[in-house]
C-alpha cells in the first residue's frame, strides 16, 4: 500500500492530512448504539413463598346421637344447607310415644302430691309421705324432660350453614346411635394450610398480608390475612403449621385446590430495583453500565435483597443515572454511546 501511495497520480485525492498518522481512519470505533431508563426510587415487596391446599373455614361430621328407624332424610349430596335446617328425622315416633307415656304418669304424679298437700295442711298426713310425693313428681317431671331431649334430639340439624358432601343414610334404614350422616364443609371462606420454615418465621405475625395462587384461575390473585401460627415446629422439615383465610364469597375457590402461597416479609421503599438480566457478572462481581457525558460508565454493585427476577441496589447506582438495558454487553469503561431509545 505504501508504494502505491508513492506511485504519480495514485490516491492523491485521499491522502491523510498533513501530521495525521497513518491508518488513524481505520482504527476509530464508532459509539455504540443503546437504550436506557432513568432510574427512579420504588417500592419492592419481599415475599416468602409456600405451597399448601386450600382447606374449609369448618368442617363438622353430623352424626345420629340416638338410634332407630329413618324416618326422613331432607338434603341432596353437593346441597347448601343453612344452620339449624332439619337434615333428617331418627326414631322419632318411638321418642314421641314415650313422651306422651311420661307426661300421662306427670300428670298423675301432680295430682298425688296436690292431694297430700291438703292433707298435709289438715295433719291428716305424716310429712314422710309428703316428701315421698314430692319426690315422685319431681321424678316424672325429670322423666318428661328426658323424653322431651331425645325427641329433640331424634330430628338431626345442621349445626352450620354449609354444604353437605355426602348423604350416607335413606329413610326407612335402621341406624345405631352415632351413624354417620354427613360431613358440612364451610366455603364462604377457606384457609390455605402451609408451613412457615424455621428460618423464615421471625417477621410473621397473625393478621399479616398474603396473597394465594391456584392453578384454576392462572391469571387471578387472591388476597389473604394470616389468622394462625403453630406455637411449635412440625416434623422434619421444622416447619411451622400456618393457616391464611381467604374470603371465597361465590364459591369459586375449592377445598383441597393445591395453592402457592406468598407471605409478605417486609416492603422496601424507596430503593433502586433492577431486573437480574441487566446485570452483568465479571471478575470483580456484579456490574451495571450507565450512559454518562456520552461514554459508558461500568458501575460495581452491591446487591440487596430479592424478589424473583428484581433485586435491590444497596450501592453502585443513584436516583437520575441512566442505566443502560440494550446494547450493554461487551461494553467497556469509557466507550463512546448513542442513546437511540429511552424505555420508560
Amino acid at each position: 500500500l505504501a508504494v502505491l501511495a508513492a506511485a504519480p497520480g495514485c490516491g492523491s485525492g485521499d491522502a491523510p492530512s498533513e501530521g495525521a498518522p497513518p491508518g488513524a481512519e481505520s482504527t476509530a470505533t464508532p459509539a455504540a448504539s443503546v437504550e436506557v431508563v432513568k432510574l427512579e426510587p420504588r417500592s419492592l415487596v419481599e415475599r416468602v413463598e409456600l405451597s399448601g391446599e386450600l382447606e374449609p373455614w369448618v368442617h363438622v361430621s353430623v352424626s345420629a346421637e340416638l338410634g332407630g328407624r329413618v324416618e326422613l332424610v331432607s338434603f341432596r349430596e353437593g346441597q347448601h344447607v343453612r344452620k339449624g335446617q332439619v337434615l333428617a328425622r331418627v326414631g322419632s315416633d318411638l321418642f314421641e310415644a314415650d313422651l306422651a307415656e311420661a307426661q300421662a304418669r306427670l300428670e298423675g304424679a301432680q295430682a298425688i302430691h296436690e292431694k297430700s298437700e291438703q292433707l298435709f295442711k289438715r295433719e291428716h298426713l305424716p310429712r314422710q309421705e309428703l316428701i315421698a310425693a314430692t319426690s315422685a313428681l319431681r321424678a316424672a317431671e325429670a322423666r318428661v324432660r328426658g323424653a322431651e331431649l331425645r325427641l329433640e334430639r331424634s330430628v338431626i340439624k345442621a349445626p352450620i350453614s354449609g354444604v353437605a358432601l355426602s348423604r350416607e343414610l335413606e329413610p326407612g334404614e335402621v341406624v345405631s346411635p352415632g351413624a354417620p350422616i354427613t360431613e358440612l364443609y364451610r366455603v364462604d371462606r377457606l384457609k390455605a394450610v402451609a408451613g412457615i420454615p424455621e428460618n423464615d418465621i421471625a417477621p410473621f405475625r397473625v393478621g399479616g398480608e398474603a396473597t394465594i395462587e391456584v392453578d384454576a384461575f392462572p391469571d387471578r390473585i387472591f388476597e389473604g390475612r394470616i389468622h394462625l401460627i403453630g406455637p411449635a415446629a412440625m416434623g422434619p422439615s421444622r416447619t411451622f403449621p400456618t393457616e391464611i383465610a381467604i374470603d371465597n364469597p361465590r364459591g369459586e375457590l375449592r377445598p383441597g385446590m393445591i395453592a402457592r402461597v406468598a407471605l409478605v416479609r417486609r416492603t422496601l421503599e424507596g430503593v433502586i430495583v433492577l431486573a437480574r438480566d441487566v446485570l452483568q457478572d465479571r471478575d470483580a462481581g456484579p456490574v451495571a453500565i450507565v450512559a454518562a457525558a456520552g461514554v459508558a460508565s461500568v458501575r460495581e454493585l452491591t446487591l440487596g435483597p430479592s424478589q424473583g427476577n428484581l433485586v435491590v441496589v444497596e450501592k453502585g447506582l443513584e436516583p437520575g443515572e441512566l442505566l443502560i438495558v440494550t446494547g450493554q454487553r461487551g461494553l467497556i469503561d469509557g466507550q463512546a454511546v448513542e442513546v437511540v431509545e429511552g424505555r420508560p
